[in-house]
């Protein structure tokens, strides 16, 4: 003979489902393994918070690479714009060398081609967020959540052959003035060739180094929220078992004492 679902028993039952289905219900809507704020698995919830440490200071780095790529693209657009203006001098001193030119005629090209050395000389100072962009001195951009570095290029445009393509002396008012500032104008250009695969290749190892971290911060990022977030299929499935107690017991309850069958019944 079955033995009959007491009201104490159901009581019982009634308080456990419900604590049951409110820790799940807390869960779910906060997305994490915990209760009311507490841990559920000390230690692997400690080692979910040394991956989140880590993944901050990947997005840090993250960022400081951002913002060095962000540089060098503006550093290379200046050097093809100096590279443009370089062009531009070399063709006036071939222009310049014309021997059925006047004097008057060279004043003319002479006039655009110290426009162009001021616009050379004037990159030099440009700067990105208030910091020099060209100088004699490399730069070490952080590029892990551990500090490891890589160097972005010295670019130095106050530097020879670009000083030398702006001095005083460099002037295309003459013919032989011209021939001199050909060759000049000729080892700046070479050097903004230079230049821009240098700047190139610091910008391709950051890309590459971007990559890595991005990648990195996932799998870290996936693996914490392995440990901390809610399975939501297995929530589900808890959820709806507390629920279906807690409506028999409830039913129980209000029935006061009924048998097995009689309790299963009133659940459906």
């Amino acid at each position: 003979m079955d033995m009959p679902i007491t009201f104490d028993s159901a009581l019982t039952q009634h308080t456990a489902a419900t604590r049951r289905l409110q820790s799940v219900n807390l869960q779910m809507a906060s997305g994490k393994r915990e209760m009311g704020g507490v841990m559920l698995d000390p230690a692997n919830f400690s080692m979910a918070a040394k991956f989140d440490a880590q993944v901050h200071r990947m997005d840090a780095a993250l960022s400081n690479t951002g913002n060095a790529m962000s540089m060098l693209q503006t550093q290379d657009g200046t050097l093809r714009s100096v590279g443009n203006a370089l062009n531009r001098m070399g063709q006036l001193a071939i222009l310049a060398q014309d021997v059925t030119k006047s004097d008057s005629d060279r004043a003319l090209y002479a006039e655009e081609f110290s426009q162009l050395k001021t616009m050379v000389s004037d990159s030099a100072r440009m700067t990105f967020n208030e910091v020099a962009m060209f100088s004699d001195q490399s730069r070490a951009v952080t590029v892990d959540e551990g500090g490891s570095t890589t160097e972005l290029p010295a670019i130095n445009l106050q530097a020879d052959p670009y000083a030398a393509a702006v001095a005083d002396e460099t002037a295309i008012d003459t013919l032989d003035n011209a021939a001199a500032a050909l060759a000049t104008v000729k080892e700046g250009m070479s050097q903004v060739s230079t230049d821009r695969a240098r700047v190139g290749a610091a910008q391709a190892s950051l890309e590459a180094e971007s990559a890595r971290l991005t990648e990195a911060r996932s799998s870290l990022t996936s693996a914490s929220s392995r440990i901390t977030d809610v399975n939501y299929a297995h929530a589900v499935t808890k959820k709806s078992a507390a629920q279906v107690q807690l409506q028999m017991a409830t039913a129980v309850l209000a029935h006061k004492s009924v048998n097995p069958e009689a309790a299963l019944y009133l659940t459906l």
